[in-house]
């Protein structure tokens, strides 16, 4: 398979990192973008030649073009494909949340990633792909997210209408990740343990006693599957949200 260009989205961390590190070792060109210029540094330095370092807010209006330059002036305006990920919106109750927090989430989930492909779909090649990373609350609403379950949904939405739109130029496909051993997934379970007030290790048991396969994922194996969404072996796959989640939500 020839080499190619992609984006990685929040990719000095968790499941970007996973995915740009699986891209590199394959002999792709990966350009990671991380607003955390120290973790950014750290993941580029750990993936050698293949990475390229991207600082930049996909949130704030100037993060598209930051990226595109890179694109530009590092890899002549070439890109095969892009993984649209970031951090998680902010956590809480619907009515709890503020005007500000419900925008800062709309800016993290909805505009970002548009600004973002507004400006990189003209500098993709033909048979290219676009990779969402979305989540479980696609599917289910999750307790307590509920910026994600009101936005996450609209997401899927999205996917939909641009693989309509961009085919067959440029497929578009989503992952909805479940429960995976990242400093987010930790988080998330040590703020479990809390709210129940059971010891961590006992949080982890029941949360995985969940899950039909048994354990939380393990982000390279979140990583094979982007691979090969972004990759042309997908060729016939768009439109699609595909669960890795191991059969955390199950249905139709």
């Amino acid at each position: 398979m020839s080499s190619g260009v992609y984006v990685v989205g929040g990719g000095s961390r968790g499941l970007g990192r996973a995915v740009a590190q699986e891209l590199v070792s394959r002999g792709h060109q990966v350009v990671l973008v991380s607003r955390g210029e120290d973790s950014l540094a750290a993941a580029v330095a750990e993936l050698g030649d293949g990475a390229i370092p991207c600082p930049a807010d996909l949130s704030s209006p100037d993060g598209a073009d930051a990226v595109a330059r890179i694109v530009d002036e590092r890899l002549d305006g070439r890109l095969d494909g892009v993984l649209v990920n970031h951090g998680g919106p902010p956590a809480g109750n619907a009515l709890d949340l503020g005007d500000d927090q419900w925008r800062h989430a709309f800016e993290l989930v909805v505009a970002g990633p548009l600004r973002l492909l507004r400006t990189l779909v003209p500098r993709m090649t033909e048979g290219g792909s676009v990779v969402f990373v979305a989540s479980s609350s696609t599917r289910r609403s999750i307790p307590g997210l509920d910026t994600s379950n009101v936005l996450r949904p609209g997401i899927a939405g999205l996917v939909g209408c641009l693989a309509r739109e961009l085919g067959p130029r440029i497929r578009v496909n989503a992952l909805s990740p479940g429960r995976f051993t990242t400093e987010r997934g930790e988080e998330v379970l040590v703020a479990r343990a809390k709210e129940r007030d059971v010891p961590v290790e006992e949080e982890r048991a029941r949360m995985e006693g969940s899950i039909p396969g048994g354990r939380f994922g393990d982000p390279a194996e979140f990583a094979k599957v982007a691979a090969f969404l972004l990759s042309p072996e997908a060729s016939y796959v768009t439109g699609a949200n595909v669960a890795v989640d191991g059969g955390l939500v199950v249905a139709p």
